[in-house]
């Protein structure tokens, strides 16, 4: 698919208006009166976003200014709070949405986001309610550190050393040297995590290749990325025991491991890990001892990584 071609002025321009148009709405246009009535100017309003996107939410910041807004006949159900300060962000870092150092089309996902707070249909309780792991997303994406891609999206971070003493010792020496030889240093890494807000509930290979189509052309753009990383149960290597529908995973972080990556695991996956959710057959099974998912790891140098995109794509 090749990269699209926006017209970005007035697409910041329209999304902006739309932003305005919702927060001039009663309810929205109350918050900072009553934020005011507590001390807490604008800009520390403001910073509720970046607080939580950075260490989570700030809940004696939080607490008081949700109950004043109870008081005034702002229930909390409907995530009046939440969406003014996202979309208050998420209004002051569109105008530099253009010229992220990201593909085009990754961009245009995270228009999409701030468009969703604007209007949220579905998903509502998980990804704006302040309390839950969905709104620390919902603030990265308005703060243009996550980045969209569909089934994942990525952060700048980088690779915990602290990983390396938990890897199989057959797979330390070759995690070694992809990490510190090949990409050149720890810092800083791609790093992927499974979409809270997906384009499809189902996980496909297909879009799993969109991801890293994605972040190929971004990670060419920005020179000074050294390559990607993940960790999830996604990647245990038994994975299609406990679900065979995602048997074509095994597959795919083989095909990445022909291009150079490392694939290995950091131990058994917690229980908290995610795999319980969403599949009663997984649940059986785990309880049963019959399925235990390790936590899969991948690291993928630039170089290999861009490799790949190369075979794949073309330069």
């Amino acid at each position: 698919m090749a990269d699209l071609h926006i017209d970005w002025p007035e697409r910041i321009a329209g999304a902006q208006a739309r932003c305005r148009e919702i927060l001039s709405q009663p309810d929205f246009a109350a918050i900072p009166g009553i934020a005011a009535g507590l001390g807490v100017t604008p800009a520390q309003l403001g910073g509720l976003v970046a607080r939580t996107a950075r260490t989570g939410l700030p809940q004696e910041a939080w607490e008081p200014l949700a109950e004043a807004c109870e008081r005034q006949g702002i229930p909390g159900s409907g995530h009046v709070l939440e969406r003014f300060v996202l979309l208050n962000a998420g209004l002051a870092n569109l105008p530099h949405a253009p010229g992220l150092p990201v593909a085009e089309e990754v961009k245009e996902r995270l228009l999409e986001q701030v468009l969703y707070v604007c209007a949220p249909d579905r998903d509502i309780a998980s990804l704006l309610d302040a309390r839950q792991h969905g709104f620390q997303v919902m603030c990265r994406f308005m703060l243009l550190t996550r980045f969209p891609t569909g089934q994942s999206d990525w952060e700048v971070s980088a690779f915990p050393r602290s990983w390396l003493a938990k890897f199989p010792l057959r797979d330390i020496p070759r995690a070694l040297a992809c990490v510190f030889l090949r990409a050149g240093g720890h810092r800083p890494f791609f790093e992927t995590h499974t979409a809270i807000r997906r384009d499809s509930p189902m996980m496909a290979e297909e879009f799993e290749r969109e991801t890293f189509r994605l972040m190929a052309i971004s990670m060419r753009l920005q020179p000074a990325i050294r390559g990607h990383m993940a960790a999830s149960w996604l990647m245990s290597p038994n994975l299609a025991e406990g679900s065979p529908h995602l048997a074509w995973q095994a597959a795919w972080w083989q095909e990445c491991k022909d291009f150079g990556a490392v694939w290995t695991n950091l131990g058994p996956a917690p229980a908290d890990a995610g795999f319980l959710v969403g599949d009663p057959r997984r649940r059986r099974l785990y309880e049963a001892g019959k399925w235990k998912p390790l936590r899969g790891v991948l690291i993928w140098a630039r170089r290999d990584l861009l490799g790949w995109y190369d075979s794949q794509y073309g330069r």
